[in-house]
């Protein structure tokens, strides 16, 4: 296997920082303060972050600064600010989520590296293109990405995969979930996490139990390294600014013996599985999808088993077959017929150790480590340390010369003959020996010429801008970045900047046949299966008497079979309404108007403009703002009545059993609080779902430009809400909601 890709690690916090250098990265990438798609990670502040730079530069360890949420108007100023300060600093990259910031990011910084995060979506060949037209040098791939698109997308730009942690159940971190439910944003960096509890599927032919429905197993690529590698992958990337730095070290440990072995260590694998693992592994979806894709069983980390429970005394265990040595502070998870029943911790009894534990055990039960103890020990105890050559020469009449690996740096004392107890050797090499907060390992020896005197302070003093400045050369700022200085002042000013726009109503289905009312511009058509001509000629029947404009819905995840079907039947439409950057190429490519849809999340002015300026015929702003947030933007379509799509998944969730599947195209999610969220599926190549918020969006507000979403609705159903919305019927009250329109998000 080549050694010669990079293995990159999270770094969430400090300690995990150490963790990534100490157990064999390349590459580490972290958060800042603000603008971090981790917003609840330790995260690093701009204060000490040319530190952190310099430690990781000085073991050649890269570092890539995530600043991957979407910038709203009012943040775009502080947001070039922090990546002009963070540059200046010798960062290697910036991760950015939105793609259309790229070329402003450029001009303002021209040396900067951009890799584009994989919450942008790309996944074929053609988001790729627009990647680099926009000035990013690696597209980190979302993670549904097929393998046949990966070996097509690395030959054209260099890229990042995802080998190992959690998969979110959303396309690529798509998700509004948690924003509808509960006002935190996964694109701001506040997730929520819904998708992990408890949830069944209700509809025609299924009748599932409470389960984690929605919760993924863990990815582990750890066998398919060699294949992502002949395809041409530049970066194994590492998943996990959440999780914990024993979680971090084992995962780094475990590939970098792979990569540079091509030999799997059991015991290295054993003791990532110890430190986190949701359910299992899986390898995604890059190969099809796999019965243990989804972890329904346990919730969070499912640990390692280590032994069964042969008898229960009050609240302790005992067992057998016992694989491990148990020591005071382990924690475990009991397993009862492969669901999670208790909790149970390592203590000290009367001298002894017992494993004491909560909720439910039965005789037969697996109980698994979830915390090891020991092996978290042994991950502090391990430092990398960097070797330097400290020389002191000292002279009566010259200058103090301190000399590290070659670099001289000078005192303006110059020494004196000692009248009583001149220096010695032994006491200048102790004193070269302290490294403060440096990660170094001294050699330390020195040259003198007599029988000097030189004072503490003065050897001190030397000793630390010595070595202060010897670390901090491995910044290796170039030109660019050194004058980054005069780029941190920006004055973009959007606020209350709203233009007066033709007003219109843009209206989003797969069912026409309802009653025709005035104000529609624009039709977008979604349907059940792009395979089936009926359909279409069914759509071009209802609308045959509308004026408006016709536009195909292409979903955010296109494959190279999706594009063959999307090509036989866009001829007859105006444009394709889009829901990723590749769209955008495949509308050229069509020769057909381009719609850039909602879930381009639009944001701010600029990626406004430069959607439009790589044209764009209309464009939506994201249901993520609210209305004053909306008031800053100069113009789009705004989402103000119907369906709240919150998800879109790529996988199966009934287990892919296509050959005995009997789901209906529309059917119910419902959770253990009692909501309930509409899945509608839909076909191209392969089946897809889409997830609708319980409640109905209805907003008080008039926009000029309004979208009205009727994804799921029959014709019946949207001529009641036509009624209630034009006629303010107030039907189904009970069921709106005025979405993030009011609050907005954090």
């Amino acid at each position: 296997m080549q050694n010669s890709v990079e293995l990159l690690a999270p770094c969430g916090c400090e300690q995990n920082f150490y963790g990534a250098i100490n157990y064999g990265a390349n590459a580490i990438y972290l958060g800042l303060s603000d603008f971090s798609a981790r917003k609840n990670a330790g995260n690093f502040t701009l204060d000490k972050l040319k530190y952190y730079v310099c430690y990781a530069h000085m073991f050649n360890v890269k570092v890539y600064v995530a600043v991957n949420t979407v910038i709203k108007n009012g943040e775009l100023n502080k947001y070039f600010k922090t990546i002009g300060e963070a540059y200046k600093c010798g960062i290697d990259a910036f991760i950015v989520q939105d793609l259309f910031l790229g070329r402003t990011l450029k001009k303002l910084f021209p040396g900067i590296n951009l890799h584009l995060s994989t919450q942008a979506g790309i996944n074929n060949l053609e988001g790729a293109k627009q990647a680099v037209s926009y000035g990013f040098s690696r597209v980190i791939l979302a993670r549904e990405t097929q393998i046949s698109e990966i070996k097509q997308i690395a030959q054209f730009v260099e890229t990042e995969v995802f080998i190992h942690g959690a998969l979110c159940t959303c396309f690529s971190g798509h998700c509004y979930f948690s924003s509808f439910i509960g006002g935190m944003s996964g694109n701001r960096g506040a997730c929520r996490q819904p998708c992990r509890k408890l949830y069944k599927y209700q509809g025609k032919n299924i009748h599932d139990d409470y389960r984690y429905a929605l919760s993924l197993s863990d990815l582990c690529l750890s066998s398919r390294l060699q294949e992502l590698i002949d395809a041409g992958v530049k970066s194994f990337k590492i998943e996990g600014r959440m999780r914990s730095f024993e979680y971090l070290c084992a995962a780094c440990d475990f590939y970098r013996e792979l990569i540079d072995t091509q030999n799997i260590s059991r015991t290295k694998f054993e003791n990532l599985k110890r430190t986190y693992n949701r359910g299992g592994y899986t390898e995604g979806l890059a190969w099809g999808q796999r019965k243990n894709f989804i972890s329904d069983k346990i919730q969070n980390h499912a640990g390692s088993v280590i032994a069964r429970v042969s008898q229960i005394k009050g609240n302790e265990l005992v067992l057998s077959s016992l694989k491990h040595k148990i020591v005071v502070g382990d924690c475990f998870k009991i397993i009862t017929n492969g669901f999670e029943t208790g909790s149970a911790i390592a203590t000290l009894k009367n001298g002894k150790i017992s494993v004491v534990f909560k909720q439910k055990a039965f005789v037969g039960s697996e109980l698994a480590i979830t915390k090891d103890a020991s092996l978290e020990q042994k991950y502090r105890e391990s430092k990398k340390l960097f070797r330097v050559n400290a020389i002191l020469d000292a002279e009566i009449g010259k200058k103090l010369c301190l000399t590290v690996n070659g670099q001289e740096y000078f005192s303006e004392y110059e020494p004196t003959e000692a009248i009583s107890s001149p220096c010695t050797k032994s006491e200048i090499k102790e004193n070269l020996r302290k490294v403060d907060k440096y990660p170094f390992e001294v050699y330390a020896s020195c040259n003198l010429n007599g029988s000097l005197f030189i004072p503490k302070k003065v050897m001190n003093e030397l000793r630390a801008r010595a070595y202060g400045e010897y670390f901090n050369t491995f910044t290796y700022l170039d030109k660019t970045q050194k004058i980054a200085d005069n780029n941190c002042d920006f004055d973009i000013n959007y606020e209350d900047n709203s233009i007066a726009n033709s007003r219109g109503i843009t209206v989003i289905g797969q069912d026409f046949s309802f009653k025709k009312f005035k104000g529609i511009t624009n039709v977008i058509f979604c349907p059940e299966d792009y395979s089936d001509q009926k359909q279409f000629e069914r759509f071009f029947s209802q609308t045959s008497a509308l004026t408006c404009e016709k536009y195909l819905y292409l979903p955010p995840f296109i494959t190279a079979n999706d594009e063959k079907i999307i090509a036989n039947v866009v001829g007859n439409f105006d444009g394709v309404y889009g829901e990723s950057a590749s769209c955008l190429f495949l509308a050229n490519r069509y020769k057909k108007k381009f719609f850039g849809g909602i879930e381009l999340n639009v944001t701010n002015n600029l990626s406004y403009d430069a959607l439009v300026e790589a044209g764009a015929s209309e464009v939506c702003l994201s249901k993520e703002l609210n209305i004053k947030e909306l008031q800053s933007m100069k113009d789009g379509w705004t989402l103000t009545y119907g369906d709240i799509k919150i998800m879109s998944l790529i996988y199966c969730p009934f287990s892919k059993r296509c050959g005995d599947c009997s789901a209906s195209s529309l059917f119910t999610l419902c959770d253990s609080d009692g909501r309930k969220f509409k899945v509608r599926r839909f076909k191209l190549s392969s089946c897809r779902f889409e997830v609708y918020n319980e409640a109905k969006l209805k907003s008080k507000f008039d926009f000029n430009k309004k979208i009205f979403d009727f994804t799921t609705l029959s014709g019946k159903e949207i001529d009641n809400l036509i009624d209630d919305y034009f006629n303010n019927t107030n039907n189904n009250s009970n069921n709106f909601t005025s979405g993030n329109l009011v609050k907005g998000v954090i």
